[in-house]
This record gives structure tokens, C-alpha cells and sequence, in this order.
């Protein structure tokens, strides 16, 4: 409970920092009766966005506004757009793929490693002026190696360098989409080949000398009792919240993906905002994969989201 509240004081100060200040004394935050909807929940293409659009809406809902989810809005770039001219005013994605999408030049070894929360300080920062975010979850979709075990327990995703070159990688698009192959390759790997496949090909095919480049939310790390001779190769572990960063400390090889919603200044007030922390603090990686594998599996998403939000909202 500590570490969160830290986080999320961290977040109460970044957001209040970006609001503007009223005149004497007064709340850098609108108050609640002050809020005019309907506010809306943008959804871009894909399970997940939809998802989280509906667990976000859900949320902002008990604290008795009018919000709607407008899906179908297409891209992570036409999601974003239609957040930048106000047709819609909030959008939950990803931290790393935001930072990309608002700061296309971002080089993660110059400028920020891929920890957690140098990529949400670096967000922050690369945000037009009329948005802004909340606390991040700690659910993601981020890169992941997996491997055979006598492999897979023998070094880091770092320490794998030295030996790509004798190592086949299966890669799905998930993977390649958040930079997963980039990034071994800024770390030094040089694979002897790469191949690519859909998360269940790909996972099964992990043994021996090859190994499956996956993200954290691919519908195998959900299903029960499989694989169990493979196992995610570690990587660097992120900094804890509000720890100081060290410039000699390693970092994460992939690029951290946390949940997390950007959305227009000037709208919400202190209880919308609370209800934003309530997905920070509550929703994981394992809750939004058993969700997504559900919908995978038929389950209506509005259905799937107010199922997590009667639990957790």
C-alpha cells in the first residue's frame, strides 16, 4: 500500500502541475458539479482498446457523470487525433507507445531507458499542452522472451547478447509492434535468424536454441497448465516508484507498456480523477489477459469490463 500511495501522490503532483491555477487560493482542479458531459471514452481498433475504454468509462461513471464509448475510432494515431481536435476526451493506451506516437524521435537509450517510470516521466513531458495523464496501471503489454528453461534460466534478455547469434527468434507482430525486436537489437543481439508467428505458434515452438519474442498480454501466458517446460527469460527489473534513478544502474531492455489514460485538461474534477486511480491501483496484467482471453472466447466486452469494475469500482 505504501509504494502505491507514492506512485500515486507522484501522479496527484504531475497532474496538478499541468492544470491550470485558479485565481487566490482556490483548487487547481475543477469541482465535480462543474463537469459537463457527455465526456467520451475513445476506443482505437482492437480487443484492448476496446476494453479499456470500457473499464475507464465504467470508472469516471460512479462518480456520476454522463460518459459514452465511442469504438471504432481506427488507429492509435486516428484514436489520438480525434483526442487532440476534442471530439473525444480520453483515450487509455499504452505508456511506451504514446511516448513514440507524441515524441516519434525518442531514442530509448539516449534520452530515457525503458523502465516504467522514466517512460511516464518522458510521456509527461512529451504531451501537447491541452493533455494531459493519470497514474499508470500496473497492467502493460510489453515485450517478453520465451524460452526453454536450462536456457531461459541461465542469463537475462541483457545477458541473451553474447549468444543471439547461435539463437533462432520466433517473433509475433505483437512483439515487433512494441519494439520488442528493435530493442534486442540496440541491446546487441544479433539473432541467426527470425522468424515470425502468432503467439501460440510462436510460444510453442520456444525449445532449445530457439526462442519466442511475445508481449505480456498474448493469450498463452492465460491458459492454464501449458508450456510448462517454458519460461519468460527475466529481464531488468524497473526502478520502484519514487526511487531515484542511478546513472550507472541497468535498465530494462524492452521498453515498458503500461496502461494508461491521456486525456483533455480542464475537465475532470478531484473525483474523476480519483476514479482514473482506481484502474492505476487496481487493474493488472493478469486481470486485463484473463479478460481479453474471455472476449477471445466470445464473452460480450461491456459484460467482461463490468464484471472487473463490480469487483474493483
Amino acid at each position: 500500500m505504501g509504494i502505491q500511495w507514492m506512485r500515486n501522490r507522484l501522479s496527484i503532483v504531475a497532474v496538478a502541475a499541468v492544470l491550470p491555477l485558479s485565481a487566490g487560493c482556490a483548487s487547481s482542479v475543477l469541482d465535480p458539479a462543474e463537469v459537463s458531459g457527455p465526456v467520451v471514452v475513445g476506443a482505437r481498433d482492437g480487443a484492448d482498446g476496446a476494453l479499456l475504454a470500457h473499464l475507464y468509462a465504467g470508472v469516471l461513471r460512479t462518480t456520476g457523470i454522463d460518459v459514452q464509448v465511442r469504438d471504432g475510432l481506427g488507429s492509435r494515431a486516428a484514436a489520438l487525433a480525434s483526442l487532440d481536435t476534442a471530439d473525444v476526451t480520453v483515450v487509455p493506451d499504452y505508456t511506451g507507445l504514446l511516448l513514440q506516437h507524441y515524441d516519434p524521435g525518442v531514442t530509448f537509450g539516449d534520452v530515457t531507458s525503458g523502465d516504467t517510470e522514466d517512460v511516464f516521466e518522458a510521456l509527461a513531458r512529451a504531451l501537447p499542452d491541452e493533455l494531459t495523464i493519470a497514474d499508470y496501471a500496473s497492467a502493460q503489454n510489453r515485450a517478453v522472451l520465451a524460452a526453454g528453461t536450462e536456457l531461459a534460466s541461465q542469463q537475462d534478455v541483457a545477458g541473451l547478447a553474447g549468444r543471439c547469434t547461435g539463437l533462432t527468434f520466433i517473433v509475433t507482430p505483437e512483439f515487433e509492434a512494441v519494439g520488442g525486436l528493435e530493442a534486442l537489437i540496440e541491446s546487441g543481439c544479433e539473432p541467426l535468424s527470425v522468424e515470425r508467428a502468432d503467439p501460440t505458434e510462436a510460444f510453442a515452438a520456444a525449445s532449445g536454441e530457439t526462442v519466442a519474442g511475445l508481449t505480456t498480454l498474448a493469450p498463452v501466458f492465460a491458459e492454464e497448465g501449458g508450456g510448462s517446460d517454458v519460461i519468460t527469460v527475466p529481464d531488468v527489473p524497473d526502478r520502484a516508484p519514487m526511487e531515484e534513478a542511478s546513472a550507472d544502474a541497468e535498465t530494462p531492455v524492452f521498453v515498458a507498456q503500461n496502461v494508461v489514460p491521456v486525456f483533455r485538461k480542464d475537465v475532470f474534477g478531484e473525483a474523476q480523477l480519483d476514479a482514473l486511480r482506481t484502474v492505476a491501483g487496481d487493474l493488472t496484467t493478469a486481470d486485463l489477459a484473463e479478460m481479453l482471453a474471455r472476449v477471445d472466447d466470445g464473452d460480450d466486452i461491456t459484460a467482461v469490463a463490468d464484471t472487473w469494475l463490480a469487483e474493483h469500482a
